[in-house]
């Protein structure tokens, strides 16, 4: 999308006029074999248009006939970037000598997902404008749908953290309080359009503006005029009217699970997240403070000794015993982070008994690694 798709040759801006006619011209073709083909609505208010955008669905496993739907539209050249395959449709003008294009670009999305699509990427930086909003308090808005994060675990694993909440455009305005009817009927001017984006649940001028010296946000700013617009012009014409009323993220995650009825799976995989993390911390105080510095353990012997620790030891009324069997399954492994104080010290027993223990646990484990490799080679 933004018509820059071929810079090797020429494809002006459109104007109005221009824009309209190569959209309904290419609705009318692609409608012939696409019965779901729909024009991205652009945003209010612009002079010239760069491309022309258009979403269609195709099941996963069929493939988008893109030379078929070159010649369909008399395209002379295509330029495939899955989902989005742009085309290079010859412009008729008697004045100029040099042969102009307008650009294409026909955006693939699975059946049923054309409304989202189209919420997605529909009034030019709408979307990223609404996924800013949402980025600050725990939501995230993509392709796949609507999302809310599970804090603890974001920054060790972004994608894991979502939670799936919803798919259906209506129902994402609705729990954001915006107006649906109002998107599907267009806006008259940008500054209509921003002040329906303000309306969400989830806007806070106070961390847009946070934002704003975000290196992502100062980018998107120089690469986008629109969205610059609403930061550097809409945004400081507005009150700061919500500095006393901005709920926490942990409400509006709260209201989030109960609108979509979500909370059960939420706190499943949460509750699961945090016992990680618990024994991800727990086995960093093991290695800084016993294995490190007293065992003398570094890199890969440090390694095998926490893996063998991990498979070989369990406990019995708290206290530490070495398994005949390795436990592999970590799910069922035995949890250290009991064993972890307040102050962040591993429990006195627990201490002494891995410093007397770890070298036969790893002898342990160096035994089962052995036996494993001679079978699969008596396997091969």
């Amino acid at each position: 999308m933004g018509g820059r798709a071929f810079p090797d040759l020429c494809v002006p801006r459109m104007n109005h006029q221009v824009y309209e006619k190569v959209k309904q011209t290419a609705l009318k073709i692609l409608s012939k074999r696409f019965i779901s083909a729909t024009a991205i609505p652009e945003a209010p208010e612009k002079l010239d248009y760069g491309d022309v955008d258009i979403v269609i669905e195709l099941s996963s496993s069929t493939p988008l006939p893109h030379q078929q739907v070159a010649l369909d539209l008399r395209a002379k050249h295509i330029k495939n970037n899955h989902p989005t395959y742009s085309f290079a449709v010859p412009l008729e003008d008697k004045d100029i000598e040099v042969q102009t294009f307008a650009q294409v670009d026909v955006q693939v999305c699975l059946p049923g997902d054309l409304a989202w699509t189209i919420f997605l990427h529909g009034y030019g930086d709408l979307g990223s404008i609404l996924g800013m909003f949402n980025f600050s308090d725990g939501f995230t808005s993509n392709h796949g749908g609507f999302f809310v994060r599970i804090k603890e675990q974001e920054a060790q694993n972004w994608s894991a953290s979502q939670v799936f909440l919803s798919k259906d455009p209506n129902l994402v305005m609705h729990f954001l309080g915006l107006d649906k009817h109002k998107f599907k009927s267009g806006f008259d001017s940008e500054r209509q359009l921003f002040d329906w984006a303000v309306k969400s649940r989830l806007f806070s001028r106070r961390s847009v503006m946070k934002r704003k010296e975000n290196s992502e946000t100062r980018s998107r700013m120089e690469k986008r005029p629109m969205f610059r617009r609403f930061m550097s012009q809409y945004l400081p014409s507005i009150p700061d009217v919500d500095c006393d009323l901005t709920q926490t993220r942990e409400a509006h995650t709260e209201a989030a699970l109960l609108f979509f009825d979500k909370a059960d799976e939420f706190n499943t995989r949460r509750t699961k997240v945090l016992i990680e993390n618990a024994e991800d911390h727990a086995w960093y105080i093991v290695k800084t403070t016993i294995l490190t510095p007293l065992a003398k353990l570094e890199a890969k012997k440090l390694n095998e000794v926490v893996r063998a620790l991990k498979r070989f030891v369990a406990f019995k009324s708290g206290e530490p015993y070495i398994c005949d069997e390795p436990e592999m399954d970590v799910e069922r492994q035995a949890r250290f982070a009991f064993y972890i104080t307040e102050a962040d010290e591993v429990n006195s027993k627990l201490r002494d008994w891995i410093l007397r223990n770890w070298e036969e646990v790893r002898t342990r484990e160096r035994q089962r690694a052995k036996g494993s490799r001679r079978a699969a080679a008596q396997q091969g």
